[in-house]
């Protein structure tokens, strides 16, 4: 056991280490949906930050950082006298595992810092705009007036009601690893009063990506210059998933294909494949499909 809240509290110090987005695996009980009255919306600040950058898909760097952190000596004390022999193998496999994640979170957490560093203007500047009222005004607006908020209450507010069900509410933004695609996600997690699991999932919003991009230095104009770009399509973005996170919600998304596929998105620069079931080709130049986790994507571009 004392080895068990070792290795726990080795996690939760490099827990920070790093930030992602982390997906839902859909969860939908439209028949429990149904049955919620007053529900009580929360939208959370930006999760992790204004604005995060992929790693990927720029595999070898992560590698590379890995193997030169993983050459380090991770090491345990010797055990203290009395210990058994299984006790002794059992902390030091403990080490062995604590050493191996913390080198891995290491090594994720200086590639996080390494994408990131060419997004540091436009971060900068994003800081200036107080940003995060507005998205969460933004996305609550589009919820009140859809098809999820009739018949029922939504109210919002930090002090949550013990009878009304709760609904938490997390955006997102993120650049691809080149700066040339915004993503914008909400993760949406549903509870009845009970505090019931009735619903979660995550919807996301991919943009064509940018024509400027300067390959030798690794940016495009998904920079400070270019923020009336940048939030015209945030903006964009935000209307697209709170409208089909409330669709989802209210269970009146178009009808799927019933067969999984691996469909292709092409936009004038690029083209991206993603498994999974379509909903829609061709939604003011957007595809939106279900994945393999049930999350929603709506991806600008054109299906193949």
């Amino acid at each position: 056991m004392r080895i068990l809240i070792f290795i726990y509290s080795a996690l939760s110090l490099i827990s920070g280490c790093t930030s992602s987005t982390q997906y839902h695996i859909a969860t939908i009980d439209i028949g429990q949906i149904d049955k919620l009255g007053n529900i009580n919306v929360q939208i959370d600040s930006l999760e992790n930050g204004l604005l995060t950058v992929d790693i990927y898909p720029e595999p070898w760097r992560y590698i590379s950082i890995s193997s030169n952190i993983a050459a380090a000596q991770y090491s345990t004390p010797p055990p203290p006298s009395g210990t058994s022999p299984g006790q002794a193998a059992a902390v030091g496999v403990a080490g062995s595992l604590i050493g191996s994640l913390i080198a891995s979170e290491m090594a994720k957490s200086q590639a996080q810092k390494e994408a990131q560093a060419p997004a540091q203007p436009l971060i900068d500047a994003l800081s200036t705009l107080e940003i995060e009222p507005d998205i969460q005004k933004k996305i609550s607006e589009i919820i009140q007036v859809s098809d999820f908020a009739i018949n029922r209450e939504l109210t919002s507010g930090e002090e949550l009601e013990s009878d009304s069900a709760h609904l938490n509410l997390s955006p997102s933004i993120k650049l691809s690893n080149t700066l040339s695609v915004l993503k914008f996600n909400i993760n949406a997690e549903l509870r009845d009063k009970s505090n019931k699991l009735v619903y979660q999932n995550s919807v996301e919003y991919w943009s064509e990506e940018s024509t400027n991009t300067v390959k030798s230095e690794n940016l495009s104009y998904w920079k400070s210059e270019d923020m009336e770009a940048f939030l015209n399509e945030l903006n964009l973005a935000i209307a697209y998933t709170a409208s089909y996170l409330a669709q989802s919600l209210s269970n009146t998304l178009p009808e799927e294909e019933k067969q999984q596929k691996t469909l292709k998105v092409a936009s004038d620069n690029s083209w991206v494949m993603l498994r999974g079931n379509l909903l829609s080709d061709n939604d003011s130049g957007c595809v939106v499909i279900r994945d393999l986790r049930g999350n929603i994507k709506i991806i600008r571009g054109k299906l193949l």
